[in-house]
């Protein structure tokens, strides 16, 4: 999981965490503020409806009693003591009843006492009223004559935010906020993404441009610490290729003196025998220079047409007499590498499949990320616990396919080193039909 999709998912859990925290204690404060604003209104509202049925004559009270009654507010029908009811005791409940006790201690030779009783999904007394969840209220009202009369009133909860248009736009903020950390995220992470590219490809082109060294104090640390890196190793693998020039003068210098020396030898056959020594000593110069330049190459990198180049390459070697045949029948496959190189790698590939088998078929297959060139021979294959030692520089096996063994044990480990030089890979697996196949696999946007 990237960097980036686990930012994301810390913000979101974090994002969501917190609007959940303060949804639940802002709806749990706002239901106390509610119901105890219900409370007062309650209270004004039955001491108003006291003092208009107290100015009224006894025998016409009752009527007024009954016109005032609405949906939360209603007259018991039975005269039923406070004591005698179940009141419900807790802080918020005193809180409700003392609110109460305080208004109505305000009505002259008139006694109130209150009960506050909860209720969660049972019928009120009152079938008007539909409501799940609140506090049922019975107010009793003790006038100077001793009548009595009991209200029995409803203090509903308020509706969840749940049920709410507020969450719809708690919801937008939140993807809108998470856009934008999106955006912010991506702006961030952006160059390390650039300082894992340049570093996946220096290894195939160590003159790649520097990074750019702006943006945050981090960021421009890391992308100057990794081109002074670059630039050290490109200083060290130029000052290689000087010495390697170096030392490849003087050793043909050297072989080049022998030779002379050996053409002046009187008797032939010390004279054939030296020659053939001055000619294995050329062949391992040339092939040790060849593996040191796969792994340090000096040639620039360009798109060509690959399959062009391999069509080519097999064209040549079959004009002159070898047994090399190609196949592809895709549109045309286009590839940054280095050209040469890669035409090296191939031969190489190819001609020991000729020296070691009678034949080699080249084929090329393509997938949205790679190139594969596949080079089959149609020999005795490799044992299968060799397969991975055969690319060792310098390793032969010791029993070869063929009497000819020929070679240092180089070709395959230069071709490997060219291909990882292009950020791919050579494989080795011995064919089902007989013979060894050499996969390279190259990348298309390398």
């Amino acid at each position: 999981m990237s960097l980036k999709i686990r930012t994301i998912l810390i913000l979101c859990t974090v994002f969501i965490l917190s609007q959940m925290i303060t949804l639940i204690i802002f709806e749990h404060n706002r239901d106390n503020v509610v119901l105890s604003t219900e409370a007062t209104d309650l209270a004004d509202r039955v001491i108003g409806i006291v003092d208009l049925a107290y100015s009224f004559p006894q025998q016409d009270r009752q009527q007024i009693l009954a016109a005032a009654e609405t949906q939360f507010l209603s007259l018991f029908p039975d005269i039923i003591a406070i004591s005698e009811v179940a009141c419900q005791q807790n802080d918020f409940t005193e809180k409700i009843s003392t609110k109460l006790d305080r208004a109505f201690s305000k009505l002259q030779d008139i006694d109130a006492q209150v009960c506050v009783r909860s209720f969660k999904n049972t019928p009120l007394l009152d079938r008007r009223t539909t409501l799940r969840q609140g506090f049922d209220v019975l107010i009793q009202i003790n006038f100077a004559n001793e009548q009595k009369i009991t209200f029995h009133a409803v203090l509903p909860e308020s509706q969840s935010l749940l049920q709410d248009s507020v969450i719809f736009y708690i919801l937008l903020e939140g993807v809108v906020a998470l856009i934008l950390a999106w955006y912010l995220i991506q702006k961030t992470v952006a160059p390390i993404e650039k300082l894992a590219n340049a570093a996946n490809h220096i290894g195939m082109d160590i003159n790649n441009p520097p990074l750019d060294e702006s943006g945050a104090k981090e960021i421009s640390m890391a992308a100057k610490a990794f081109n002074t890196m670059q630039e050290r190793l490109a200083n060290l693998l130029n000052s290689q290729s000087e010495m390697l020039a170096a030392i490849s003068h003087d050793l043909r210098s050297a072989v080049t003196r022998l030779q002379l020396r050996s053409d002046l030898l009187e008797n032939e056959h010390e004279r054939i025998g030296m020659l053939k020594v001055v000619t294995d000593m050329r062949q391992m110069i040339q092939s040790v220079l060849d593996f040191l330049r796969g792994q340090n190459p000096n040639e620039a990198m360009r798109s060509v047409n690959i399959n062009a180049l391999v069509e080519s390459l097999c064209s040549d070697l079959a004009d002159e007499g070898l047994p090399v045949s190609y196949q592809y029948d895709g549109s045309p496959i286009n590839l940054t590498c280095r050209p040469t190189e890669i035409r090296r790698c191939l031969q190489n590939i190819i001609d020991n499949a000729i020296k070691y088998a009678d034949a080699a078929q080249v084929s090329i297959t393509t997938n949205n990320d790679y190139a594969s060139i596949a080079i089959i021979d149609n020999g005795t294959g490799i044992p299968q616990e060799q397969l991975e030692s055969v690319l060792r520089p310098f390793y032969r096996l010791e029993q070869s396919r063929n009497d000819d063994t020929g070679g240092i044990g180089l070709g395959l480990s230069i071709a490997e080193a060219i291909v990882k030089s292009h950020g791919g890979t050579l494989t080795l697996t011995n064919h089902h039909s007989g013979g060894l196949k050499v996969e390279i696999q190259l990348p298309l946007n390398s």
